[in-house]
């Protein structure tokens, strides 16, 4: 048995690790997250720039994403105590909806526009491409906020409206984006539009998840009873998450939703859910995000950016003004605290992996396959700039509302 590829793939690992903790000190010598500097040593890694980490290693990635995406969204969920959200439940309701919604509504429109006046395509093509990129728009990537929050021991309503927010913006991204894929497959098929199907495909999607996540959250529950020590905790713990996810990926619901739905119900039903918590943030937490950053940044090719750079930046500016507008008008109507209306929608900046996903979905469905090229190198661009700036807009709201324990 050939043990090389093996043997370079634990080298690749080791340096992933330990790169990306040498930057992620840097970062700290200037005053950035430590996320800023594990993204920046992924682009440098990457096949595109050194090539440290090459595609081969890259496209059997796939486990450590999965892995480290199943850990970071059960600790997301786990943060919703309904002690701690019951009186943000309302806020948190209204703004997700907006933020979502208006974000959504800002980049198709933006896009309609910019491709009317600079491109020559046809109306169908050129409605089905705005309402693509429009889907893309609403989801976020609240991982990178995540990790400043752990690092810098964020507390208060800013902190607790956000992971309110993200946990709520991942069920409502998967509704956005099934509607607007199903309305432009319609349109460039020129079959009629199903809406039943699509009510019963979101419904799968999102319920499956929950349902799936409330049944592991419950055996989680159950199996913690017998661990008497903290390795036993953490090994039922990332056990019953990497089942979870892998559940979910093979019944077609949406993974992170049920990771994420884990935690919650695990947080809800067990008085000493901590210690299941607690060993993942201070003895796996750092490694995961390390290693989650540095090799999804390590997929960005920096040369992107340039090359679709004025598409890219009117999708993040009509992206971020949609979420700002939303997140206020939705905080007014709530009636919110001052701090969340104007620092909640820089925390929610970020966008990652997951759009990258569903770019790829539809660049590799035959109806789009004339300008699926586009969205996806238009979203991995994208996704370069939000990697990067997500993790210092997150700290800088934290900051500026008052939540930053130690800067």
């Amino acid at each position: 048995m050939d043990l090389s590829f093996f043997k370079e793939t634990l080298f690749e690992i080791g340096l992933i690790l330990v790169v990306g903790y040498l930057f992620g000190n840097i970062a700290n010598y200037f005053k950035l997250p430590r996320v800023s500097g594990y993204i920046v040593a992924g682009i440098l890694m990457s096949p595109y720039v050194f090539n440290i980490i090459d595609k081969q290693f890259l496209d059997k990635s796939d486990i450590i994403t999965h892995a480290s995406l199943s850990i970071i969204t059960f600790l997301i969920g786990a943060s919703l105590s309904w002690k701690n959200i019951k009186s943000l439940g309302k806020s948190i309701s209204f703004i997700t909806l907006g933020e979502a919604e208006l974000a959504y509504l800002f980049v198709s429109i933006a896009m309609f526009l910019y491709f009317f006046f600079t491109q020559h395509l046809d109306i169908k093509v050129l409605f089905a491409l705005s309402l693509l990129f429009g889907a893309l728009a609403s989801p976020t990537d609240p991982t990178a906020t995540l990790e400043v929050i752990h690092e810098y021991k964020a507390k208060g309503v800013l902190t607790t409206t956000v992971l309110g927010v993200a946990a709520l913006d991942d069920a409502t991204g998967i509704m956005n984006f099934v509607l607007g894929f199903a309305i432009a497959k319609s349109v460039m098929s020129g079959q009629n539009l199903e809406i039943l199907n699509i009510f019963f495909k979101i419904l799968y999607q999102i319920g499956g998840a929950v349902l799936l996540g409330i049944v592991m959250g419950f055996l989680m529950h159950y199996l913690g009873k017998f661990a008497k020590e903290r390795k036993e905790v953490v090994t039922v713990t990332v056990g019953i998450l990497f089942l979870t996810f892998s559940i979910a990926h093979a019944v077609n619901v949406d993974e992170l939703l049920s990771t994420m739905t884990t935690g919650i119900t695990l947080v809800n039903i067990d008085k000493e859910n901590e210690k299941f918590k607690g060993p993942l943030e201070n003895y796996i937490e750092d490694v995961i995000f390390t290693a989650f950053f540095v090799v999804g940044s390590a997929f960005l090719n920096i040369k992107l950016i340039f090359v679709f750079l004025p598409l890219v930046l009117v999708y993040i500016l009509s992206r971020f003004i949609g979420k700002f507008t939303g997140v206020y008008i939705g905080a007014h109507l709530s009636q919110a605290p001052e701090k969340v209306k104007k620092y909640l929608a820089f925390a929610l900046f970020p966008q990652g992996g997951i759009v990258i996903g569903l770019a790829l979905l539809s660049y590799q469905t035959p109806e789009f396959k004339d300008f699926g090229l586009i969205l996806v190198n238009m979203v991995i661009g994208a996704t370069a700039i939000h990697e990067f700036l997500g993790p210092v807009f997150s700290k800088l709201a934290l900051e500026k509302a008052g939540e930053i324990e130690e800067v």
